[in-house]
Parts: C-alpha cells; structure tokens; sequence
C-alpha cells in the first residue's frame, strides 16, 4: 500500500481473503517449526503468559472507568499520568527509535481532554465488547464483519499521532487478552512475511506495508483496518492452537491472543534483517545520516 492512498477495496473482498488465508495457511507450518525449535512450547507460552500478566493490572487500572471519571476535572493531571503510567504510551515516549520522534511531539501538543475522552471511549467500548464476548462464536467467525471492529475506526476512539489502532490494540490486548489481538509493529511485519510478501494483485503492493516509492523504503501499515487484522489474527490463532494440539500442548482461550503475539513476534524475529532492509534503503540513510 503507497503512502497517502486508501487500501484498495478488494483488499475486503471474501476472494482475496481466502486468497491471503491461503497463502498464510501454506506458510505457516515452516513458521511454526522455527518457533517450536527456538525453545521448549511450553517454556514459551508460560513466559508468555506471565509477561502479560505483569502488565494487565497496569491496564486494568489505566482502563478504570470510576478512575478515569475522577479526572473529569483535570483532564491535563490524566495527560501526565497517562505519560507515567500507560505502559505502551510509556514505552512509545521513553523510546530512542527515531520512528517515535512524531509520536512525541504528537503527544506533547495533544490537548488533556481529547485524550481523556479517547481512552474513556476506549474503555466503555472494551468492557461492553466483553460483556457479550462468546469463545466458542468467536473461533468460528467466518468473515471480518461479525468481529464488530470497524467501529474503532470512529473518530471517538481516536485522538490524532496519540491514539491509533495500534494504541487501541495495545489498551485492549492489555485488558482483555483472550478478545483482542495486539497489531503491534512485528504483528502486521509477520502478516507480510507469512503472506510471502505478495501484493496478492492490489496495484499499491503488499496491504499490510505502507511504501514510500520517492524513498525507496517502507513501513508496517499502520493504518490497516481493525476488522482485518483482527479476523486475519483469529486464523492465524486457530492454525496455532490446531499445530500446537498436534504436538500434545493445549491453548486455553483465555490467554488466546496473548500466545498469537508470541507467535507472531517470533516470525518478525525471523526477518528482522528482512525488516531493517525493508525500511531504510541505503540510499536514503546516506541521504539523512551521512
């Protein structure tokens, strides 16, 4: 996908779906065997586990909805606590990456109220969703729609270079692991990689990058469609939970997601060399650096 142009419309249609779910599904078993190899499953699953349960009370109390209306009347107080205490904001400001020097400055000009009243959106949104979350319904979902996700693409649940759906993930993965799926960077860099790089006939290339062709460089898509990632992430997990059924290890759905973002992060790790080549050509870190 080209900077500064919408994702095409086949990119939602049922065929190029089951086109890209093919693919995935014949890349995955050799994906699956590297992931395996690397440490013993069960090893990697309890740490998993662990690490996010580390951090769900931190999201637990950040998504506090009595909490959150405390700050009704000083919504700048939210800002500077979001700052210390939100653990992907955090890590997002306190991140050396030159790709966060945007998000700083977006954060530092965003007004205290619009970020209140993003993440109070956020909150109402995740606690309804799983209120009426079903596992047995959801692992047999068989189009993106019934994951009721395009909603997040409301501007109520977006707060301009601060709170995209990569933020949005995070929040609710953080909370509610076993309903939503974490599109972190190496998740949409895995989807690449797994789908074989093909562009799959989309004329702006691969859907799950964001190309840059002046640069000669690209990015994950940070823009893709919630609804998408989603119904693509609960395949994956389901081709995950099937090959680890096979070799004796079972995934307990409350923990769903959380052993998809180990996967996933495992097939980024693949191709990080793939990545960093990906997204600086030499040409223009000769241009910038030197």
């Amino acid at each position: 996908m080209i900077i500064g142009k919408d994702l095409e419309k086949e990119a939602y249609s049922p065929g190029h779906i089951a086109e890209v779910l093919a693919e995935i599904e014949q890349q995955f078993p050799r994906y699956f065997e590297a992931f395996k190899v690397k440490r013993p499953l069960p090893e990697v699953m309890d740490a998993a586990i662990n690490e996010h349960v580390k951090t769900r009370d931190k999201y637990q109390e950040y998504l506090h909805l009595p909490s959150l209306l405390d700050y009704e009347d000083d919504p700048n107080a939210f800002k500077k606590m979001t700052r210390n205490k939100c653990p992907i904001i955090h890590g997002c400001l306190m991140s050396a990456d030159e790709a966060m020097k945007q998000y700083k400055i977006s954060f530092n000009s965003v007004a205290g109220r619009d970020l209140l009243n993003t993440v109070r959106n956020l909150a109402e949104f995740g606690m309804n969703y799983v209120a009426e979350f079903d596992d047995a319904v959801h692992e047999q979902i068989t189009s993106h729609s019934p994951l009721g996700l395009t909603v997040l693409e409301d501007n109520k649940y977006y707060c301009p270079g601060v709170v995209g759906y990569g933020i949005q993930s995070a929040l609710l993965h953080g909370r509610y692991g076993h309903a939503f799926a974490y599109r972190a960077q190496d998740a949409m860099w895995a989807l690449f990689f797994l789908s074989s790089r093909r562009d799959f006939g989309l004329e702006g290339g691969s859907e799950f990058l964001m190309v840059r062709p002046n640069q000669g460089n690209c990015e994950q898509n940070y823009t893709y469609p919630p609804e998408l990632f989603a119904f693509y992430a609960l395949k994956i997990y389901l081709m995950l939970k099937k090959a680890c059924a096979d070799v004796g290890i079972t995934l307990y759905p409350n923990h769903r997601y959380v052993y998809l973002h180990q996967f996933m992060s495992s097939v980024a790790t693949d191709h990080r060399q793939d990545i960093s080549i990906l997204k600086w050509s030499s040409e223009y870190v000769e241009n910038h650096w030197f």
